[in-house]
């Protein structure tokens, strides 16, 4: 165990002892924290209405939209996850294996992509949401 804990892994899941899952490494720690903060609305928990995101499903996939949703998630990210020294999201598309910035208007979905750095270490993680982790640029 670590010196700032675990917490339950999300999803919830059973270990070979049947126990539930915990995690206790810090860049996985932030990454669900990350996934958690973009998969909730705001006003969705009631003991804090604030956390979460605006509703963008009937937003306007525009020339500033790319720019909102990553200003949300950054300033969310700040706000509700004290184990991040730094955070950058960018709002972009998958080209294959690679993260391109800014939204293409035939698509109706986009990707939000992190560069971040957890307090005790320089060194810089990425992840991209929904699905996909990059790791020294390859897939």
């Amino acid at each position: 165990m670590s010196i700032q804990g675990s917490w339950l892994a999300h999803p919830f899941r059973p270990d070979q002892r049947g126990t539930l899952v915990t995690v206790s490494d810090r860049v996985a720690m932030v990454k669900q924290s990350l996934e958690a903060i973009i998969e909730t609305r705001q006003g969705e928990r009631v003991m804090a209405p604030e956390y979460g995101l605006p509703d963008f499903v009937f937003g306007v996939i525009g020339i500033g939209f790319a720019a909102t949703v990553a200003y949300h998630v950054t300033r969310q990210a700040k706000r509700f996850e004290p184990l991040l020294d730094q955070i950058r999201a960018r709002v972009g598309e998958m080209r294959g294996s690679k993260f391109a910035p800014g939204v293409a208007e035939d698509q109706q979905r986009a990707v939000i992509y992190f560069e971040f750095t957890v307090h005790g270490s320089n060194t810089p993680f990425n992840m991209t949401f929904p699905v996909w982790e990059f790791r020294n640029g390859t897939k």
